[in-house]
């Protein structure tokens, strides 16, 4: 990855608003995730998409995020490819939440950007 993006991506943290009134666990959760999804797409060239990459299962994990979704007071969930174009989905308690955020290269002609279309779903 070009030493630009990493310096764009680390260079401003996202910030979030609290909460105005009492939310789920989980929804508190995935807005906080979009933003952080949105802020990171806003840092990547046309050639990147977003990723993770998740460790926790023994060996490593990359997909490509597509979506990401909660449930009650305590699942998230994130859906997307592999690199063996296989869909993936990874539902997790809240508690256990651990996922890095990469840049990965992107898989069609046009880069995915996703964080437009989650800020959309949450106002709904």
């Amino acid at each position: 990855m070009d030493n630009n993006i990493m310096n764009r991506i680390l260079s401003e943290p996202p910030t979030f608003r609290m909460p105005t009134s009492q939310v789920n666990p989980a929804q508190w959760t995935y807005e906080r995730l979009v933003n952080y999804i949105n802020d990171f797409e806003e840092k990547l060239d046309d050639e990147y998409e977003i990723g993770a990459r998740l460790v926790s299962f023994g060996s490593e994990v990359t997909f490509h995020i597509q979506d990401i979704g909660y449930h009650g007071p305590d699942i998230i969930s994130f859906t997307g490819i592999d690199d063996k174009s296989q869909t993936v989905q990874l539902i997790q308690n809240i508690s256990q939440l651990s996922v890095l955020l990469i840049a990965v290269i992107k898989t069609e002609e046009e880069a995915r950007r996703i964080g437009f279309a989650l800020k959309e779903k949450m106002k709904n």
